[in-house]
């Protein structure tokens, strides 16, 4: 999950490796978005994340073969802690195919004030990317990246509005750092079914690069409490983002 996700540098093949981890499905939000909610698991619940994950970029390709495991793990009261990584399997422009483990995701979210009849719920999230990807071999990264993000919600009867503003600092190059900011929109049609959309944005600090805009809208089905499916289709809106991403997974709740 997110996504520290965001500090990619324009073209080629290795930023698609990146982007297809870190924008198909964060390491703190809920599947299938890239935008961090405001719910935090029960003190010793735990939530299994898997997913199938593909990303398009001219003629290069890369697939998360799955996205996960991620586990999200109840802490304390309205305090929840993320690990996740991904096996991928590229397919470059004019080089072999790759595969291998890619970089991990390490996360803490915690949520300062609940919603209110006329005020949104506020959280504060912190995400760490550990360069544990073969970065030769184009799966990672060197040294780390971490992001520090705001996020604010409001229902509004069947209706969840979501917000995120945040900043990821990138050790290895700060002329990468980006600005990010999601918003997303949750619309429950049934008490099992639910469609969802969202825009992901990272923009560059610097003028030698280009932003990352992502559009996705997808859906999500409640089986039973403990288990969800989910699937999401987006594309990129600026020349640096991928042309396509699609992700299908499942989430299961345990305890």
């Amino acid at each position: 999950m997110g996504y520290l996700r965001r500090a990619l540098g324009p073209g080629g093949w290795l930023p698609l490796a990146t982007l297809v981890l870190l924008l198909a499905s964060p390491a703190l939000a809920g599947r299938p978005l890239t935008t961090e909610d405001t719910g935090t698991l029960d003190p010793g619940k735990v939530e299994l994340e898997l997913g199938v994950d593909y990303s398009r970029d001219g003629s290069a390709e890369a697939w998360l073969l799955p996205h996960g495991p991620s586990l999200n793990v109840g802490l304390l009261p309205r305090v929840e802690v993320t690990i996740g990584t991904a096996f991928i399997l590229l397919s470059p422009e004019r080089e072999p195919p790759r595969a291998g483990f890619g970089d991990s995701l390490v996360g803490l979210k915690g949520r300062f004030l609940d919603e209110g009849p006329a005020t949104p719920a506020l959280l504060a999230a912190v995400t760490v990317r550990l360069p544990t990807g073969d970065q030769g071999r184009g799966l990672g990264e060197k040294e780390v990246d971490i992001q520090a993000l705001a996020v604010a919600s409001k229902m509004f009867g069947p209706v969840t509005l979501t917000a995120n503003a945040g900043y990821t600092f990138v050790t290895r190059d700060r002329d990468r750092d980006v600005v990010n900011l999601n918003a997303s929109v949750e619309v429950g049609v049934t008490r099992a079914w639910s469609v969802v959309g969202e825009v992901v944005s990272a923009l560059t600090t610097n003028h030698r690069s280009d932003h990352h805009v992502v559009l996705r809208a997808g859906t999500v089905y409640a089986l039973s409490e403990r288990v969800r499916l989910d699937a999401a289709v987006g594309f990129g809106v600026t020349r640096a983002s991928p042309d396509a991403l699609l992700t299908v997974g499942v989430t299961i709740t345990f305890g």
